[in-house]
C-alpha cells in the first residue's frame, strides 16, 4: 500500500471571510476605493467651482479615501509578510 500524503500544518481557513484575505481582492478593492475617492474629489472640484455647496461630497470623498488607505495599508502588509 501507498502513504497518504503528509499534509502542512497550517490551519485551513474555510467560511465565507476567507475571500477578503487573498491579495487579489484586496488590491482590487483598494483601487476601487481609490477611482471612487478621486472621482469624488473631482466632483468636490465641480461643486466649488458652479458654487454649490459641497459638503456631501467632502464626505463621501473622505469616506472613500479612508477606505482606500486602510486598503492599501492591509494590501502592503500581506506583501511584506
Amino acid at each position: 500500500m501507498t502513504e497518504p500524503v503528509p499534509r502542512d500544518s497550517r490551519p485551513v481557513r474555510a467560511g465565507r471571510g476567507a475571500g477578503l484575505d487573498s491579495p487579489r481582492v484586496l488590491r482590487v478593492l483598494a483601487v476601487v476605493f481609490t477611482v471612487a475617492a478621486a472621482g469624488a474629489l473631482a466632483l468636490v472640484v465641480l461643486d466649488l467651482v458652479i458654487a454649490r455647496p459641497a459638503a456631501g461630497d467632502v464626505f463621501i470623498t473622505a469616506l472613500n479615501a479612508l477606505a482606500a488607505f486602510l486598503l492599501w495599508r492591509r494590501v502592503l502588509e500581506q506583501s511584506r509578510a
